[in-house]
Formats: C-alpha cells, sequence, structure tokens
C-alpha cells in the first residue's frame, strides 16, 4: 500500500503537475487522520469494554458482598428474639431459684452481638470511580446511602451496645460472689441478686434495647441491600440467578389473602391501636388504624413481616388471630371481625 502511493506521488512529482499533487497531498493526510481516528476509536472501545467488564466483576462483588449481609441480618433477627425472650422471662419475674441453682440461666446482658456490614466490594468500587460509565453512574448514589449512611447507623449501635456490654461486665466482676459464678457455683447470694435486684433487671433491658436498635438498623439495611442487588443484577444482566432471600416481598400468596381484613384488639401489653386493618399490595403489607394509615411492612421469613422493630407474626391466623410486637409496649394479640 505504501508503495502503491509513492509511485502516484512520483509520478505527479515528474510530470509536474503540482495542483493534482497537492490534491493528493491532501487526500493522503486525510487518509491518515481517518486511519489515526478509526485506530483511536477503536482503542477506546477495546479500553471501554475492559473497564466494563471489571466494573461488572466488581459488582458482583458487592453483590456477595450484599448477600452476606442479607443472611447476617435475618440470622442476627433470630438471636435478637431469643434474648428478647429471655429478657421476658427475667422482668417478669419467672425465673425461679431452683433454675439459677441449675445453671440454666443465661446471662444475656454479658454477650456482645453486632452486624458488621461487608464493605470489600465498595470499597474497591470506590478505588475504580473513575471507570464507571456514565449509564452505570446512576448506582453509585444508592449504594453511597447505603454503605455511608445505613452503615453508619449500623456502627453506631453495635458500638452503644459493646459499650453496654463492657459496662455490664464491670459491674458483674464488682460482684464478690463473681469468682465463684465463673467457676460454675451459683451461689445464694448471686441468685438473690439476680431475682430481687432491680439493677440486674435494668442491665437486661438496657441491653436488650441497646440489641434491639442493632435489629431494627439491621433490617432497614437489609431493605435496602436488597434492592441495591436487584439494580445490580440488571446491571450485569444476572436477573436470573437472583437468591431466594434476596426478597422482602412474600411469594406467599395465600398468606397474603389470608391477612387481609379488620382486626381488634384481644388483649395487650401496652398500648395499642383498638382496630388494624390489613391489605396486601406486591406482596408487602399496609396496615391502617386509628393512629396511622397504609404503613408499610416487609415480609421479613416465614410468616413474619416487620418494620424497624415491629414485627407481625402470621402464625395462627387460620384462626383468625396474629401477634403484633415492638419494643418497649410490650405484644398484642388481635382476632378477625371482618
Amino acid at each position: 500500500m505504501i508503495k502503491f502511493f509513492r509511485r502516484i506521488r512520483q509520478t505527479l512529482l515528474t510530470q509536474n503537475k503540482a495542483s493534482q499533487y497537492i490534491f493528493y497531498a491532501i487526500g493522503e493526510i486525510l487518509l491518515v487522520v481517518f486511519g489515526i481516528l478509526i485506530a483511536l476509536n477503536i482503542n477506546n472501545a477495546n479500553e471501554k469494554r475492559k473497564n466494563n467488564e471489571k466494573i461488572a466483576t466488581i459488582l458482583k462483588e458487592i453483590q456477595v458482598d450484599l448477600l452476606t449481609d442479607i443472611t447476617e441480618s435475618l440470622s442476627l433477627f433470630d438471636r435478637f428474639k431469643r434474648s428478647d425472650s429471655i429478657q421476658d422471662i427475667i422482668l417478669n419475674n419467672k425465673y425461679t431459684y431452683e433454675d439459677y441453682k441449675s445453671g440454666k440461666v443465661q446471662l444475656i446482658e454479658l454477650y456482645y452481638d453486632s452486624h458488621e456490614v461487608q464493605t470489600n466490594g465498595y470499597d474497591n468500587l470506590m478505588l475504580n470511580i473513575d471507570n464507571v460509565s456514565e449509564e452505570r453512574k446512576t448506582l453509585l448514589k444508592d449504594l453511597k446511602n447505603l454503605y455511608v449512611v445505613y452503615k453508619t447507623y449500623i456502627d453506631l449501635s453495635n458500638r452503644r451496645m459493646q459499650k453496654t456490654v463492657y459496662d455490664n461486665i464491670d459491674s458483674y466482676y464488682k460482684q464478690k460472689w463473681a469468682q465463684q459464678l465463673l467457676l460454675g457455683n451459683f451461689t445464694d447470694e448471686a441468685i438473690d441478686y439476680y431475682l430481687n435486684d432491680i439493677s440486674h433487671k435494668n442491665q437486661v433491658a438496657s441491653y436488650v434495647n441497646d440489641y434491639r436498635w442493632v435489629f431494627r438498623q439491621s433490617q432497614r439495611f437489609r431493605i435496602n441491600a436488597i434492592n441495591a442487588y436487584k439494580d445490580i443484577a440488571k446491571i450485569v444482566k444476572n436477573e436470573d440467578s437472583i437468591p431466594e432471600i434476596v426478597s422482602y416481598i412474600s411469594s406467599d400468596s395465600t398468606l397474603l389473602q389470608k391477612t387481609v381484613g379488620i382486626y381488634r384488639l384481644k388483649e395487650s401489653v401496652g398500648n395499642w391501636s383498638n382496630n388494624l386493618e390489613i391489605t396486601s399490595e406486591d406482596g408487602l403489607l399496609l396496615v391502617s388504624s386509628e393512629k396511622f394509615s397504609n404503613a408499610k411492612y416487609y415480609f421479613l421469613k416465614n410468616r413474619l413481616f416487620n418494620y424497624n422493630d415491629i414485627i407481625f407474626n402470621f402464625d395462627k391466623i387460620e384462626s383468625g388471630e396474629f401477634t403484633l410486637s415492638k419494643n418497649i409496649e410490650g405484644k398484642a394479640t388481635y382476632t378477625k371481625i371482618d
């Protein structure tokens, strides 16, 4: 090709065809420029493809982290409910002298629990932020909200609970019977403390309240993590492989139909609405009462729905009843009337 153009150039020069040579020279320059532009476009296209592939890999890494956090959030709920049940036993004096003497009682206020958010994928994305294409930058705002705002809430709740546990442990070791308890011996003095001392019950109540905040922030994170996981799935085109656990919508249409109705308060501990109306929309529950309307509740697991620390349990819905629990307000049972 080069020899071909050289011959043309030499022919035009030897024949003194200056005007034609000028046109030829301009054409050759344009041809070179076009060649360079084509090469640049090909190179840019290759770089863009490589960057997109790299970002797609990082987004899939974030999905792995999100799945871990969603699973941990559900596991945290089970652990929290167990501690909440033990708190109910302690505060209502259901443990006996024999329970403590036999060592069947767990000192829940001495055990730290937390939800540690996984951030490897997000941190990696931030290191490659310049390689994120414009069409994918719409995802960045939601991810920042998830990993900065909601993670901060979780971290603060974790630290608060950790401080409470450390304070409880310090208080525990100040008791003169603590060493005997470490040896597995519940002395009568220790048992009297756990049964009757108001400071112990306050420690338990404070501990579970902090635990409840960790659970509450963890659930808020889970809802937003599910949304982020699905948004990433659309971008990386793996929507067909979304795990069942990545959902806050109940797929049990029969259960949803059974929950719909008007309910009256049957019995309760604390201050509750006298009547509730439940409707269903897109797999979620909408709950209305004299205090609020269309409050949205998300599917948690089994027959449980929640928002923050309010939990609806429909394990008795076949008989027209369900239970409702919330923070210090206690629990309530509602019966369907329509």
